[in-house]
């Protein structure tokens, strides 16, 4: 498996642990933040975030992982409209709003598949893998029309990485380098385009889409809320952070850190001994556990905003074989659901209910919690005051 990061900031972060180890202290802020509550309920804020954010930023939209072959498609309606995206003839990944030209209805109706063609129930258009309407039924009924003039309207997609993401309007592959600032190359060390989808899951839930994101940006809940699952072996209170541009990376220790790493004698590599968590602005989370990648992508609710949808991922290195390996995977899938399911968003839905009394005007994010900040800092600078 690919070792992440170049070799400087895998020793500049070794350095930046050992000396926060070796004074006691924790990663910390500057100072705390405050974050108001009505950006978890309230429907105009909702709206206001899928205008300002959703809209101008580049989003994962889905993972090359989910195309392996030509003609390998998957649909995806969690943004609130209507998406298929296919791996064409010539190896492309392509995007398309799921929508007949002949009367609106959805062309691919099925999650996901492996087809050359695509025909509408409705009427049997057919259309290709690259959009284009190639077959009109009783074609005689429709004398004027030119079915290589017409196709599925595009969405702009580019792949990079092993994730397919959406582009916002007027954006190219050279903006989401950019946006991506030193990220880019960080990412691109894990060589995620390798991997093979081990599973893939939607869960819907009654909360508000940033708790999913909230979760995976502190540790500083681990020994309360994961004191018999997680907390046992992971360091809690200490998520040392960076910030590229808008996208964060938290970095979780293992508890065979101090043993394997700060108590070595000599140079040792200390990836095995940590996960790291990539918040991809706005609404993805990158979860680098050593054996594999988990990626959570939190979709807000056009309807409510105590209600999103959220898509997690497992990716391996190579294709599950064995019996032995399939029954490794279920229990580790178990034992992530359980503790997602049971602990971290069911304490996100009783604190929905809670923002929902009007007993608090705001929450406070400790100086400890720095990329928790991070995530709202930029959230907010993107939507603006009010």
């Amino acid at each position: 498996m690919s070792t992440p990061m170049r070799q400087d900031e895998r020793e500049r972060l070794m350095t930046e642990v050992a000396d926060l180890l070796a004074a006691d202290q924790v990663p910390m802020s500057d100072s705390t933040m405050e974050n108001e509550v009505y950006r978890y309920t309230d429907p105009g804020y909702t709206r206001r975030e899928l205008d300002a954010v959703f809209a101008t930023s580049p989003r994962v939209l889905a993972l090359s992982a989910q195309l392996p072959e030509n003609g390998d498609f998957v649909t995806d309606d969690l943004s609130g409209e209507p998406l298929v995206i296919m791996r064409s003839e010539d190896g492309v990944a392509r995007a398309f709003y799921n929508v007949c030209v002949h009367r609106g209805t959805k062309v691919v109706c099925d999650e996901q598949g492996n087809r050359q063609r695509h025909t509408c129930p409705f009427h049997g258009w057919v259309y290709d893998t690259t959009g284009t309407l190639r077959a009109v039924s009783s074609p005689e009924a429709f004398p004027d029309l030119d079915p290589s003039r017409q196709a599925l309207a595009p969405v702009s997609v580019v792949e990079r990485h092993g994730f397919i993401w959406q582009l916002p309007d007027g954006w190219s592959e050279a903006d989401l380098v950019e946006s991506l600032g030193g990220l880019d190359d960080e990412l691109d060390a894990y060589e995620v385009a390798g991997f093979v989808l081990e599973r893939t899951e939607v869960i819907e839930q009654p909360i508000n889409w940033k708790f999913v994101i909230d979760g995976f940006l502190e540790t500083y809940h681990f020994r309360y809320l994961h004191e018999n699952t997680i907390a046992p072996f992971a360091r809690t209170n200490f998520g040392p952070t960076r910030e590229y541009g808008s996208n964060v990376r938290m970095v979780v220790l293992r508890a065979s850190y101090d043993e394997h790493v700060t108590q070595a004698d000599g140079p040792v590599d200390p990836m095995p001994h940590i996960a790291v968590a990539y918040q991809l602005f706005p609404n993805t989370v990158v979860v680098w556990q050593g054996t594999h990648i988990e990626v959570w992508t939190s979709y807000p609710s056009t309807a409510a905003p105590d209600q999103c949808s959220i898509r997690v991922s497992v990716l391996a290195p190579e294709p599950t074989t064995t019996e032995q390996q399939q029954r490794g995977w279920d229990r580790n899938w178990a034992i992530l659901m359980g503790t997602v399911l049971e602990e971290d968003f069911a304490v996100s839905r009783r604190a929905q209910a809670g923002y929902r009394t009007g007993a608090l005007t705001h929450l406070v994010y400790g100086r400890n919690e720095p990329a928790l900040q991070a995530f709202h800092r930029n959230l907010a600078a993107r939507i603006g005051s009010g």
